[in-house]
This record gives structure tokens, sequence and C-alpha cells, in this order.
């Protein structure tokens, strides 16, 4: 398994940090939910019809409009999508899980930032 960190993020509060290099395509962490609810729960990844609650990794992952790793939610799996460098943040674009939900202002820096991203809430 992949060394992961939670530290601070220039994205937003507290983000998770690789502390290794990351191949692309590479499948380099399976989410461990510690709780799934058929509603909406606040601070929490939706997915689906579901919520899951994984306070290790998943519910720190911020949002990226050039996101590095994609969230398979069919193998609850993260997924480098490119090369991720050591120390690199890990994130994902929240628009491609988080359909129908609400805009949210985009601080990711990306020069490819939409301006927003979706959330459900």
């Amino acid at each position: 398994m992949t060394s992961l960190k939670k530290a601070e993020s220039k994205i937003h509060g507290q983000g998770i940090f690789t502390e290794e290099r990351i191949a692309k395509g590479r499948e380099f962490y399976q989410i461990q939910p510690n709780k799934k609810y058929n509603h909406q729960v606040k601070g929490c990844a939706f997915i689906g019809d579901n919520t899951w609650i994984e306070d290790k990794v998943l519910n720190f992952v911020n949002h990226s409009c050039d996101a590095n790793t994609l969230f398979d939610t069919s193998k609850l799996a993260l997924i480098a999508l490119r090369e991720i460098q050591k120390g690199e943040e890990i994130t994902v674009d929240y628009n491609l899980t988080e359909t129908g939900g609400n805009r949210v202002d985009c601080n990711c820096g990306s020069q490819k930032c939409r301006g927003y991203f979706l959330r459900i809430e």
C-alpha cells in the first residue's frame, strides 16, 4: 500500500499527500469505509446513492479541476491519472462523483480551473 499522510493543504484545510512516487494508472489506495449511509451526510463523500465515511484518506482528499487521481466508484479505489510525485497532494475532480450537487467556488489553483465544483451538502 502507498504511504499517504494528512497535512495542511494549499487548496483547503487538510489534504492527503503521498510520501512516494505513484505511477500513472496505479490503483494505490483501496477505500475501507467506516460507515455507509443511503442519505447525504455533510462533509463526507457522496457517491452514487450512498455516503461514505472513511476518515483515514477519502474524507480529506481535496477537489481539483485538474485532478491527479480518479476515484473508481465500482472498486472504491483511488487510481493515479498521471505520475504523482513524492510530496504531492492527492486530488480528485468532485464533479465526477457528486453530480447534481451545489456549485461551490473553487480555489484549486489549476490553470484548468473551472471556477467551481459540485458538492453535495
